[in-house]
C-alpha cells in the first residue's frame, strides 16, 4: 500500500513540476495577448454563417509560422475554442449555427430567443462553454502523462497500424459513403508520396518540376481546399441570404437578463457530464464536437427533472450542447501529442504546425519538449478565461456580427490567405498549388468525395511509409513484422470491427445510395 501511495505522490510531484515549467515558459504578455487575439477572431469567424472552424484556424496558420513555436499553438488554439462557441451565436439568435458543432443548440438557443430570452441563452453557452472545456482540460492534463508512458511501448509496427486505424476511421467516418471516404484518403496518401524518398533520398512523381522536390506545402493545400471552395460558395449564393430576416432583425439582447444562481446550478451536472462527453469522443479520430455535442445533449434530457422542455427553450440543453462540444478541446490534444495523430482538421492542422517548427510529436515530445507540452496546457485553461472575458464582448455585439454579410467579408480572407500562403515560402508555386487545391476541392464536392480523409491522410502518410518501410528494412523484407505486435493486432482489429459496424449501420440506412454507386 505505502508503494501505491508513493507511486501516486511521485506522479503528482512530477506532474506539478511539469506544470510549473509550462506555466513559466507561457507566462508572458505576448502569449496573453496572443490568447486574448485569437479567442476573438475565432469568435468572430464562428458567429458568421459560412466561415467553418477549419477555415479560421487554417486563414491563421500562416501568420503563425513568425511566431514561437508555443505562441503559434496557442494562437491555433484559441481560434478553435473561440469558434466553437461563436458557432452558438447565429444558432441562438437567428437559428443558423455558425458552425455544425452548433446545431444542437439551434433549437433550445432559438426557442428562447423568440421568448425575447437571449441574454440568458447567450449567457448559458458562454458559461457552459467555459466550465465543458475547463472539465475536459483538466482531466486530460491529470492524465496526459499516462498516455506518454503507455505511448513509449510504439514502434514503427505500431505506428503503422495505429495510423491505419486512425485514417481508416476518419475516412469511414466523413461524408455520407465509406468508399468516397477512403477514396479521398488514398488521394491524400498519393499526394503525399509526391517529393524526396524519405529512406532513399531520390525524388517522386515531380515530373521535373523543382518546386515539387520538397514535396506539395501543407499550407497552400489546406488554405485552398477549404478557403476557396467556401468563397464560391459565398459568390453563388443568392444575395437575398445575406440580408437578415425579419426575425433576425427584431432580436434584442437584454445585457441585464442574468442568469440566477438557480439557473446555473441546476445546469452545471449538464455541463460537467458534456465536458466528460466531449472528453471520450474528443479522442476517438473522426468524431469530434459535432457528435459530442448532440450525444451530450441526449443524456442531459434522459436525466432532467424536466424532459419535456427540451427543444422548446431549455437552458439546461443549451448548457449540455455547449459543454459537449468545447469538451473535446483538450482531449483532441491527447492522440496528437503522444502518437502523433490528429483526430480531426484542427489538430491536424496543429501537427502540420509542430513540423513546421521541426518539432515531431508523439512518446518523445514529452521528455524532449516537457515544458511546451505543458505551457500548451496552460494555454488552454487561459483560453477558457479568454473565452470567458471575450464572450461577454459578444454577447453584445453577437448580433451585429452574426448579420455582417459574407459576401462582402470574404473577398478580404482570401486577400490575406493568399498573402499568407505566398509569406510561408516566399514562392509563387504555393499560390498555384493554392488554386489548384481550391479547384480539385470543388470537383471532389461535385463527386461527393468528402476532403477531410484526404488532408489527414496527406499528413500522415509520410509517417505510415516510413513506419512501413522501416518495419520491413528491420525484418529484412518479413511482412510478419506487422503483426507480430500485440498492440499492432489490436488496432488491427479495432479497424475491421469499426468498418464491419461502420458497413451494416451503412446498409441499414439504404447503403450504398445510387449516388454513391
Amino acid at each position: 500500500m505505502s508503494d501505491i501511495l508513493v507511486a501516486i505522490g511521485t506522479y503528482f510531484s512530477d506532474l506539478g513540476t511539469g506544470l510549473m515549467g509550462g506555466a513559466e515558459m507561457f507566462m508572458t504578455w505576448n502569449n496573453v495577448l496572443t490568447i486574448f487575439f485569437g479567442v476573438f477572431i475565432g469568435c468572430f469567424f464562428g458567429a458568421l454563417p459560412g466561415l467553418s472552424i477549419s477555415l479560421a484556424v487554417a486563414f491563421v496558420l500562416p501568420f503563425s509560422f513568425s511566431l514561437e513555436p508555443l505562441t503559434a499553438l496557442s494562437l491555433l488554439s484559441a481560434v478553435y475554442v473561440g469558434a466553437i462557441y461563436g458557432g452558438s451565436i447565429s444558432a441562438i439568435l437567428f437559428n443558423t449555427p455558425g458552425t455544425p458543432a452548433a446545431a444542437c443548440t439551434t433549437a433550445d438557443g432559438f426557442a428562447l430567443t423568440k421568448q425575447n430570452r437571449a441574454g440568458k441563452a447567450l449567457q448559458m453557452a458562454n458559461l457552459a462553454s467555459m466550465v465543458g472545456d475547463v472539465t475536459s482540460t483538466v482531466l486530460v492534463i491529470l492524465l496526459f502523462p499516462l498516455l506518454a508512458q503507455v505511448a513509449i511501448y510504439f514502434k514503427s509496427p505500431e505506428y503503422f497500424a495505429l495510423i491505419l486505424f486512425a485514417v481508416m476511421i476518419v475516412g469511414s467516418l466523413s461524408g455520407k459513403s465509406l468508399v468516397l471516404g477512403l477514396i479521398s484518403a488514398a488521394l491524400g496518401f498519393a499526394l503525399s508520396t509526391i517529393g524526396m524518398d524519405p529512406i532513399e533520398g531520390s525524388g517522386r512523381f515531380d515530373f521535373g518540376n523543382v518546386n515539387l522536390l520538397s514535396g506539395i506545402s501543407f499550407v497552400p493545400l489546406l488554405i485552398g481546399m477549404f478557403a476557396l471552395p467556401e468563397f464560391v460558395a459565398q459568390l453563388t449564393r443568392a444575395r437575398r441570404h445575406d440580408k437578415p430576416s425579419a426575425i433576425a432583425r427584431s432580436v434584442e439582447v437584454d445585457s441585464n437578463d442574468k442568469l440566477t444562481r438557480e439557473e446555473f446550478r441546476t445546469s452545471l451536472p449538464h455541463m460537467v457530464r458534456g465536458g466528460l462527453i466531449g472528453l471520450v469522443l474528443g479522442v476517438i479520430p473522426g468524431l469530434g464536437a459535432t457528435p459530442a455535442a448532440f450525444v451530450s445533449y441526449d443524456q442531459a434530457k434522459k436525466r432532467s427533472k424536466a424532459p419535456e422542455a427540451f427543444g422548446t427553450g431549455s437552458l439546461e440543453g443549451i448548457a449540455a450542447a455547449e459543454a459537449g462540444n468545447n469538451g473535446v478541446n483538450g482531449s483532441t490534444l491527447a492522440p496528437l501529442l503522444t502518437l502523433g495523430i490528429p483526430g480531426d482538421v484542427v489538430t491536424a492542422i496543429m501537427l502540420g504546425a509542430l513540423l513546421v517548427f521541426n518539432i515531431q510529436p508523439g512518446p518523445m515530445l514529452f521528455v524532449m519538449h516537457q515544458d511546451l507540452v505543458y505551457g500548451l496546457f496552460i494555454a488552454l485553461l487561459m483560453c477558457d478565461l479568454a473565452l470567458r472575458v471575450v464572450g461577454l464582448i459578444f454577447i453584445r455585439l453577437g448580433r451585429h456580427v452574426s448579420r455582417l454579410p459574407t459576401s462582402y467579408i470574404f473577398p478580404g480572407i482570401i486577400t490575406l490567405c493568399l498573402v499568407g500562403t505566398y509569406s510561408v515560402n516566399n514562392n509563387v508555386f504555393d499560390i498555384g498549388v493554392m488554386i489548384a487545391a481550391g479547384v480539385a476541392a470543388l470537383v471532389m464536392g461535385r463527386c461527393g468525395l468528402p476532403v477531410i480523409p484526404l488532408i489527414i491522410a496527406f499528413i500522415l502518410g509520410p509517417m505510415l511509409e516510413r513506419g512501413l518501410r522501416r518495419s520491413l528494412a528491420a525484418s529484412h523484407g518479413d511482412p510478419m513484422v506487422l503483426v507480430q505486435s500485440p498492440i499492432a493486432l489490436v488496432f488491427y482489429g479495432l479497424t475491421i470491427i469499426a468498418l464491419i459496424s461502420i458497413i451494416r449501420s451503412n446498409r441499414k440506412r439504404g447503403w450504398p445510395h445510387k449516388a454513391d454507386a
